[in-house]
């Protein structure tokens, strides 16, 4: 089976992904992205400084990772399988023979975090929630990756915003970024448009996103105040060393890990193959987690060769993670971002019977 790098086909012309479209989100309901706070600033408002107003530190420490304990189906930001389901450790189903995903992998341990990665915050219906996010080089020193699945239903639902080394103890070290938006309110937010079109399952092999923040409230941009990781596409899914970053549930420090990874074949029909690698209690809210390979720990950088995310949104168990391929078209996707071509964002949903 072809991997994600592989699959034929360019990135579709695209637009904006935004708080005016998120009624056209694929099981999205109107009801819900309408129920927004007052106090949420939207459009041109939405700057570092209302950032900071709207998330406080209780707002953040409170703040549901995705797929985890949303408080109705309404509201649920994925509208397939979310991360809250990986739990015990068990051979998945379309693992397939000889997958090597039973038993618990290396333990991860919580740690200070690096200045890079962080959480990316957003509003939906009446809840705040987070997925991990993190500091990609480019040359405008403003794009953060995250998964797609994290951004797809409800792009721009809400004061997002990424907050780089957020912990319990000292939530805003860095500042705060609000993600940028266009002047009709939209966030600028890039996902490959076949995630849209096929979904979690059909759309796995491009479950990325990269944002596009702006300045914090002193005018400096995310690259400049804490540094980045290099993007680095077509290197395999073979590493012998990868640092896996994520922050799991409400937890108050991210969690670190590190081991080998593998190429992942899915037999249960879901396209592409992906990294996989064992590492225990990476729970929801860490999707988005990078993969670091050639970490280096007197800069705390390193190359990011994937993201959680993929296969069942991440994988089924808190104890191995998965991340799509990442080859040419997550290239052409963090091209677009730095570019600033327009976002794909997802179609309108036809009502008339087919």
């Amino acid at each position: 089976m072809a991997s994600a790098g592989t699959v034929v086909g360019l990135i579709t012309p695209m637009t904006v992904v935004g708080t005016a479209d998120a009624a056209d989100a694929p099981g999205v309901s109107t009801a819900a992205t309408s129920k927004r706070p007052a106090s949420v600033a939207e459009g041109p408002r939405w700057t570092a400084a209302a950032a900071e107003r709207f998330w406080t530190s209780r707002r953040m420490a409170e703040a549901k990772p995705i797929g985890g304990g949303e408080s109705s189906a309404a509201e649920r930001p994925l509208s397939q399988r979310a991360l809250s389901d990986r739990g015990a450790v068990s051979r998945p189903e379309g693992a397939g023979a000889g997958a090597g995903v039973s038993g618990v992998g290396p333990r991860s341990s919580h740690f200070g975090g690096l200045a890079m990665i962080g959480r990316m915050y957003m509003q939906r219906g009446s809840g705040s929630y987070f997925c991990t996010a993190s500091v990609i080089k480019s040359r405008n020193h403003n794009i953060v990756l995250t998964a797609g699945h994290c951004m797809d239903g409800r792009a721009g639902g809400g004061a997002m915003a990424f907050v780089p080394q957020w912990t319990a103890a000292n939530p805003r070290p860095h500042g705060i970024f609000p993600v940028a938006i266009d002047s009709r309110g939209r966030s600028r937010v890039w996902i490959d448009q076949r995630y849209y079109d096929r979904g979690h399952t059909k759309g796995a092999p491009w479950d990325v996103a990269f944002a596009q923040v702006g300045a914090r409230s002193d005018g400096k941009k995310a690259q400049d105040v804490v540094g980045a990781n290099t993007l680095a596409t077509g290197r395999g899914y073979a590493f012998d060393r990868i640092r896996l970053i994520g922050y799991p549930n409400a937890d108050q420090q991210p969690l670190t890990c590190t081991n080998s990874t593998t190429r992942f074949t899915p037999t249960d029909g879901t396209p592409g193959s992906y990294l996989r690698i064992a590492c225990d209690d990476y729970r929801s809210g860490t999707s988005g987690g990078p993969y670091l390979a050639n970490f280096n720990s007197r800069t705390g950088t390193g190359d990011v060769v994937g993201s959680i995310g993929g296969w069942k949104t991440g994988g089924p168990t808190a104890d191995i993670s998965y991340s799509p391929y990442f080859g040419s078209d997550i290239q052409r996707l963090y091209d677009a971002a730095v570019n600033g071509s327009p976002p794909a964002r997802p179609r309108a949903v036809s009502t008339a019977p087919r």
